[in-house]
């Protein structure tokens, strides 16, 4: 008798592990649809997302769909994707705004980006750029130094992008300036306030300022990280204009909504890897001058805490009250 029950547990358990195994063996693959990436910004956020999605296309057969939602330093898109189905059809596009500066510069954010989301990859690093209008007779971050000290409080710098918002502020601190901040919702609003005159700097990636310094509306006086960018040789850093010990640097990532299966989370990174690595994101980001950044979703969540921890140093030392 207990022989006959022993045979039928066992065979139970080979029907189920064969039923599991069959189910496997015939789910479908990832992915067999379009996948969304939601940027939470626009500028190099979506134009990277495109960038990468031209690649998963020519791999996969399947369209990569960008979705920019600018918007509330990226908290409209977070939310976004948090409402959206697990299964890796919606993946966050996203920068360090969203998941390092906003939790120093906000008192509650209605999500948490370590329970929230899944690292899946990073994407790049780069620097900024402190410019003004080619109208301005600031020609170097000193110059710009002494028109501020001798109008305290009136020269303006806009931002869309807690980065942006930022690299000022710490210039700000560390040179013991006052300046008046506003905000925009994005930094291409900002740009053209500032080639108006109705600005006097701000801080830009390279794509967004790259066409404004070629066409000689704006001037370059300064990058933002510990070395030169090599589309541009001739503009010092921060460091090299009389501020030692500045850096500002930004990161991208890429994230799942929480129980996205892990297995989709592998093939996700396993594309958007080879994506990063693609000859055509190489000459995009060699173009804009920033370097790739292709970690893994484990090293991305280790990143991105440190990356918190340094942020909110960099605020308190900015002098920036959580809004």
């Amino acid at each position: 008798m207990k022989r006959r029950q022993l045979a039928i547990a066992l065979g139970s358990l080979v029907a189920g592990l064969d039923t599991r195994t069959s189910f496997a063996q015939t789910a479908a693959p990832y992915p067999a649809k379009p996948i969304t990436l939601v940027a939470s910004f626009a500028g190099m956020t979506d134009q990277m997302g495109r960038v990468l999605g031209e690649a998963i296309n020519a791999k996969t057969g399947h369209s990569v769909v960008v979705d920019t939602k600018a918007g509330a330093s990226g908290i409209i898109a977070a939310e976004y994707v948090l409402k959206s189905p697990p299964d890796g059809y919606v993946l966050f596009h996203t920068t360090n705004t969203t998941h390092a500066a906003n939790q120093s510069l906000f008192k509650s954010l209605p999500y948490d980006y370590i329970r929230d989301f899944i690292p899946v990859t990073g994407v790049l690093q780069g620097s900024l750029m402190l410019v003004v209008s080619s109208e301005s007779p600031a020609k170097s971050v000193a110059d710009l130094t002494d028109l501020a000290r001798k109008q305290p409080g009136k020269l303006s710098f806009g931002w869309g992008a807690s980065a942006v918002r930022v690299a000022v502020e710490l210039y700000r601190q560390m040179a013991s300036l006052e300046f008046v901040s506003v905000p925009y919702k994005t930094n291409a609003q900002a740009v053209v306030d500032l080639i108006g005159g109705r600005l006097d700097f701000m801080a830009l990636d390279a794509l967004t300022a790259g066409p404004q310094i070629a066409s000689g509306r704006m001037r370059a006086l300064a990058v933002t990280g510990e070395r030169r960018m090599a589309a541009y040789p001739n503009v010092p850093t921060m460091q090299e204009s009389g501020l030692p010990g500045y850096t500002m640097t930004f990161w991208q990532g890429i994230y799942a909504p929480k129980g996205t299966p892990d297995a989709v989370v592998k093939r996700a990174a396993a594309l958007l890897n080879e994506a990063i690595k693609s000859p055509q994101a190489q000459k995009f980001m060699a173009t804009v001058s920033v370097d790739p950044f292709p970690i893994s979703g484990d090293e991305l969540m280790k990143f991105q805490q440190a990356e918190a921890v340094k942020w909110r140093a960099i605020v308190a030392a900015a002098g920036i009250q959580p809004e």
